[in-house]
């Protein structure tokens, strides 16, 4: 009988860890994000200081940029924005461009950005707490293009 307990326990026990800190149930296929942020955005910038993003209704994207400055050093990175309440998490980012920077965006993986959308969807600003290499590679203040 304690041998049937103890069983009951332990398969309850990881039953509760599983359900309670298992995945939310939203995998990148399901995601999406705020409808105004999709399309094509830019800096507004020009040369050695112009970003851009192109964001999908899934999340995915794939911004250009240039986080030293340097002559030549422009890239393209793709990845995905997962919603999560007021924050997106920059996830399965790659530099596809093979710059001299580009092993180091993967190692923001899973690092949540703020971005805020105005109200009439036409600019958005990409801001990080948690990092500020993150910032300096994609922060700033984007506006749609048409």
């Amino acid at each position: 009988m304690k041998y049937y307990v103890k069983i009951t326990l332990m398969v309850l026990l990881v039953a509760g860890v599983l359900f309670f800190g298992g995945c939310s149930g939203q995998s990148d296929e399901d995601n999406t994000v705020d409808s105004g942020l999709v399309g094509n955005w830019s800096n507004g910038l020009s040369g050695n200081d112009k970003r851009t993003f192109s964001i999908k209704t899934d999340g995915s994207f794939t911004a250009t940029l240039n986080p030293y400055g340097k002559d030549g050093q422009q890239g393209e990175v793709d990845g995905v924005l997962i919603k999560d309440g007021n924050d997106y998490k920059m996830n399965n980012m790659k530099e596809k461009t093979k710059r001299e920077w580009g092993a180091a965006v993967g190692l923001y993986n899973g690092t949540y950005v703020q971005i805020t959308l105005s109200a009439n969807d036409t600019v958005f600003t990409l801001s990080c707490k948690d990092s500020s290499a993150v910032e300096q590679f994609f922060g700033g203040t984007y506006n749609k293009q048409q």
